[in-house]
């Protein structure tokens, strides 16, 4: 099958590569969709050496072939399915924090969603498998697992009806966040300095969307507010180093919520007296919980969030390269790869082999 493997900083190469070989419970999916991730990113941007390096996990498909034992899906099946399923009795997810479960952190997909075939493991078919209706189209289905990254967020930081939530960072991530507040009947204050994405904020009904860069956020923030500044500030981009400052605009005992990783610029510097006299919280966000995809699956498959525009531009596996310089240049919102698109057209799957090797996985 054709795959795009890491093979070492910026060098992602499509290669053939044997289709994996599926055991007692476990599933082969052919994928049909398969979001590229800012996690992605910073993969293909790493020198990662000594292990495996899976790439695309916001995975959708059909069931290609089934291992002894499983009923609950079939071939044929449309289903989309987590990258990461926790053990669901270690000591974290016993507390609720199922994304810090050593279990979920080192379970993935089989080679990962960049490929034309994955193997999906007995636990993922278990837990993270869920099927698809026939009238959602998998470039939606895609968006249901960082969907649920979102809906865990919006739990930790309490976001409620009648809030008022400034969200930093416009792309993707920083305006599903921005879909799922207006859901919950808060107020969003979007603030990016690319002008196209306050334009794609207001074309999703982010009537406060702005640049920020007249310094007018602080002010907008008090007049929507009564002078009290936000309930919470969503920081999904921007340097680290504009963090303190953003303090500024939210209102006593609210929240500060880092939903990004840092990993060029991990520290800033915090007023700890300001944080103690003003009662704020800082709280991050790293990864769903079940709960949260199950949610998720709900509200995309119920059409209750309008995901049409992230869903606009696809490409083939050996497009991989185009796909990068766009989602770099800020030219589109989502790239979605298409593993079964590409010179051939649609081309004949071949059989599954359902037996695995001793050690072999």
């Amino acid at each position: 099958m054709k795959a795009l493997v890491y093979l070492g900083r910026k060098d992602i190469q499509l290669q053939d590569i044997p289709i994996p070989e599926i055991g007692e419970g476990e599933l082969l999916l052919c994928v049909e969709a398969c979001g590229l991730c800012g996690s992605d990113l910073l993969k293909i941007d790493s020198a990662i050496r000594d292990r495996a390096v899976p790439l695309g996990h916001e995975v959708a498909g059909r069931v290609h072939a089934v291992g002894k034992g499983v009923t609950k899906f079939k071939k044929g099946d449309r289903i989309v399915v987590s990258h990461h399923v926790p053990c669901l009795d270690c000591h974290y997810c016993r507390r609720g924090t199922e994304s810090m479960c050593r279990e979920f952190k080192r379970t993935n997909l089989d080679p990962g969603g960049f490929s034309e075939f994955v193997r999906i493991s007995a636990r993922h078919v278990e837990h993270v498998a869920l099927k698809l209706p026939a009238s959602l189209p998998f470039t939606h289905a895609t968006m249901i697992e960082p969907l649920s990254c979102v809906l865990r967020n919006l739990r930790r930081i309490g976001a409620r009806q009648d809030d008022t939530v400034v969200v930093v960072g416009l792309g993707f991530i920083g305006l599903l966040t921005a879909l799922a507040l207006k859901r919950i009947g808060a107020t969003v204050v979007g603030i990016d300095i690319d002008h196209m994405r306050v334009r794609a904020a207001n074309k999703l009904g982010i009537h406060h969307a702005y640049t920020g860069k007249d310094g007018s956020v602080q002010s907008l923030v008090g007049r929507l507010t009564q002078n009290r500044g936000a309930d919470a500030l969503i920081s999904t981009a921007g340097p680290s180093s504009m963090i303190p400052q953003r303090f500024e605009w939210v209102r006593d005992g609210g929240v500060l919520n880092v939903f990004a990783g840092y990993a060029t610029q991990p520290k800033a510097s915090i007023d700890l007296d300001a944080l103690y006299h003003r009662e704020l919280s800082i709280i991050s966000s790293y990864s769903p919980q079940i709960e949260d995809l199950r949610e998720a699956h709900r509200i995309v498959v119920a059409g209750e969030i309008d995901l049409s525009l992230f869903a606009r531009d696809s490409f083939g596996l050996e497009d991989f390269a185009e796909a990068l310089r766009r989602v770099r240049g800020r030219e589109i919102l989502k790239a979605i790869l298409l593993p079964g698109k590409g010179d051939e057209g649609e081309k004949k799957r071949p059989a599954a082999k359902k037996k695995r090797t001793a050690g072999k996985r």
